[in-house]
């Protein structure tokens, strides 16, 4: 069975990969790289290991238009 741990990033990955210690510029360096991430209440930010691993899994295929929007 995983443990919670597994599943997230530590904070020290996290730093490895923004080289940032800073919540916000973590946040902005990630969106950067195309890899979501979240900031929790205590003002830290979680990034799933999945992410990493499997980066086709985070990213979503685009919303149809509309024939009305497409003018």
């Amino acid at each position: 069975m995983t443990t919670m741990d597994e599943l997230i990033l530590s904070d020290d990955e996290i730093y490895q990969l923004t080289h940032y210690r800073r919540p916000a510029l973590q946040l902005r360096a990630l969106k950067l790289l195309g890899i979501p991430a979240l900031r929790l209440h205590d003002n830290t930010v979680r990034v799933l290991r999945m992410h990493l691993i499997h980066p086709s899994a985070a990213s979503a295929a685009p919303a149809p238009q509309r024939k009305s929007a497409r003018r």
